[in-house]
């Protein structure tokens, strides 16, 4: 016999210690969360490194004076945790000074997000940094070739022209597919087959097309080759993804 889901009761089990150690896995990023009186009271490991500190718990309670040597830093990050306070409202991409692995203070790109207690109050401030160089550098290849990505997206039909498509970037063939599949790690010919799966799953969730006339719309050559790369794509046949998902509809 099921329980009755209720979700906050399930969320007061959990460890919040745990949640906050999944920003260890994401490289590059540092957590933190302070109270209304700027004292730390959660971090993740990178972010207590940055600091010196070994473990944790060394920098909870303490405060952004015990961790900064800058005086004008340490004015603004209270400025703008008392923004984020007061406002009740997030503030993403701050462009702020920062130490880095060195102690130098070096731009990064911070989001502060306010905190609220069980009463709906709220109690303090907690947010993410990372490089704003490294996000740059990790967003620059879609930037480069985000108009071919569109353009394949907008033209499932099309026969994928490499020549015509990577002169969109500005960049030669070699150039645009090694850049496009660090972007989208798969390269074009992949990327455009993935697309058109989407679009497919879209019209068998969607449509009573049968499956011939979803391939010509997708662009696939036929029932056939539609079959075979929808299947090895999404593990199961047009037909089985359009019974379940009528299934979980009727559900």
């Amino acid at each position: 016999m099921k329980t009755t889901f209720i979700p906050e009761l399930v969320l007061k089990k959990i460890d919040l210690k745990g949640v906050v150690r999944i920003f260890d896995y994401l490289p590059g990023v540092m957590f933190f969360a302070k109270d209304l009186e700027g004292r730390f009271i959660m971090a993740n490991q990178a972010f207590a490194a940055r600091f010196g500190f070994k473990t944790i718990q060394e920098i909870l309670g303490k405060n952004d004076t015990d961790t900064c040597s800058s005086p004008e830093l340490i004015s603004h990050y209270i400025k703008k945790d008392r923004e984020v306070i007061e406002s009740a409202k997030p503030q993403p991409g701050i462009i702020e000074l920062f130490p880095n692995e060195n102690g130098e203070h070096v731009w990064y790109e911070t989001t502060k997000i306010p905190l609220w207690d069980a009463d709906g109050k709220v109690c303090g401030v907690c947010g993410f940094i990372k490089s704003y160089e490294g996000t740059k550098a990790s967003i620059e290849p879609y930037l480069q070739v985000e108009r071919a990505a569109e353009c394949i997206k907008q033209n499932l039909g099309n026969r994928l022209d490499i020549d015509k498509i990577s002169k969109l970037s500005g960049l030669s063939v070699r150039q645009f597919e090694r850049k496009f599949h660090k972007a989208y790690q798969v390269s074009p010919r992949a990327y455009l087959v993935r697309m058109r799966v989407a679009a497919a799953s879209d019209l068998l969730k969607d449509t009573d097309l049968r499956p011939s006339e979803i391939a010509e719309k997708t662009g696939f050559y036929d029932a056939s080759d539609f079959s075979r790369k929808f299947k090895a794509a999404m593990k199961l046949s047009p037909t089985e993804y359009r019974r379940q998902h009528m299934t979980e509809n009727k559900g």
